[in-house]
Parts: C-alpha cells; structure tokens; sequence
C-alpha cells in the first residue's frame, strides 16, 4: 500500500487511516434526518428528550398550525427549499415524513444541504447549538 493512502477495514467504523479508525462524514440522508429531527425537537411544544421518525407531530409532539408554519419556514430556510404547498404540507404527518420530503428535494435539485453557518444561523434561534454533522 502506498504510504498515506487509505485501507477501508471491513467494520462499519469507516476507513483505517495510519492505523487509527476515522469515522466517515454523515451522508446527505443521514444529515437531513439528523437536522430535521433537532429542530423538530427544539420547536415541538411538547418536549421529548427524543424525536423518532414514527413520531406524529400534531398528536405525539404537540404540534399545532402556528408551530408547524415555524417549522417549515425554518426548514425552508435551512435546506434553500421552495415554499410548500398546502397540499404537500398537509401530508407531513410523521417526523420521518419530513425528512424523507427534504431527501426528496435535495436530491431532485430542489433544495441543498446547508453549511455549517446556515445550521448554526437557524439553531442559534433557539438558543442551541446545531448538530454536528
């Protein structure tokens, strides 16, 4: 092997770089579903030390129309979406809802993964730090 390439180990940890495991950067799918699911955590009226895809937002997380316009504008936001329609945002009903609509958008073009100072501009709203992607 040449010296300072990488040997990809067969565990699940990532790649072996000069003997140490380095753990490979989140994917596209794997960021969405974590950014959705801090700010849905931050924004639910009704705290949950833990947001699950299956979970409602209106009956589980205490989400109502205020909060949920909230949250799309700050989704909106974060991911450079077009605003939704009512027809689209009336079919949300799950956390893993959203998220697989966000994946959607971003891979069809419609929408991108935001930087370290989008996630950082939108979380700080609510006095958080973003996730660390």
């Amino acid at each position: 092997m040449l010296a300072g390439s990488v040997a990809w180990d067969r565990c699940a940890a990532g790649p072996n770089v000069g003997g140490m495991t380095h753990t490979p950067p989140a994917t596209g799918t794997e960021s969405v579903a974590l950014l959705v699911t801090e700010l849905v955590r931050l924004v639910a009226p009704r705290k949950s030390g833990l947001v699950e895809p299956d979970q409602r937002l209106v009956g589980d997380l205490g989400f109502h129309s205020l909060v949920l316009a909230e949250l799309g504008y700050n989704l909106e936001e974060l991911f450079s979406l077009q605003e939704l329609s009512p027809e689209v945002a009336m079919t949300l009903e799950r956390v893993g809802d959203v998220t697989r609509l966000i994946v959607t958008e971003v891979a069809e073009g419609r929408g991108t993964l935001p930087d370290a100072d989008a996630v950082s501009a939108v979380f700080t709203r609510f006095g958080a730090d973003g996730p660390a992607l």
